[in-house]
């Protein structure tokens, strides 16, 4: 895997204008790579698809469906319920920052078990181990570093 190809310049946007712009909170931060990169993952994702599955009920990461219908559905059920004299107990997981967190090796071990091809997880590897940015800031882009999540 080129060295390049682990290399991405992170831009923070501001999520609430209006809001603090000194709250660190206030931010997401946008990673840019390049375009040959992109392709390369198209490709590896082509050759996993038929062995990649999403549940239907992950709105977000199915084609055409999004938070919307994710809503849609539970005021339809909760009131299915409700109109039925049940009583509707919601419980929510706020899972926003979970890629960060996520151990690559169970990662590469599970898309072992759900049957992606080694060569596949090899190159995986190769490339996680290889991931560095750097921050663009009012158009300066500042030193590189290694992200956390890979200590």
């Amino acid at each position: 895997m080129p060295d390049s190809f682990g290399f991405g310049i992170s831009i923070p946007l501001i999520k609430d204008e209006t809001g603090n712009l000194n709250d660190l909170d206030n931010y997401r931060a946008i990673t840019l790579s390049c375009v040959i990169c992109k392709l390369f993952e198209m490709a590896k994702l082509d050759i996993c698809n038929d062995v990649l599955s999403t549940d239907p009920l992950q709105y977000g990461f199915n084609t055409g469906t999004g938070r919307t219908d994710a809503i849609f559905r539970l005021k339809t059920t909760v009131q299915h319920f409700v109109n039925k004299g049940s009583s509707v107990f919601l419980v929510s997981l706020d899972m926003s920052k979970a890629f960060d967190k996520v151990n690559h090796y169970k990662l590469f071990s599970a898309l072992l078990t759900a049957g992606i091809p080694v060569a596949i997880i090899d190159v995986l590897c190769d490339w996680y181990s290889k991931l560095h940015s750097a921050v663009r800031w009012n158009n300066v882009i500042l030193n590189s570093f290694i992200p956390m999540t890979l200590y």
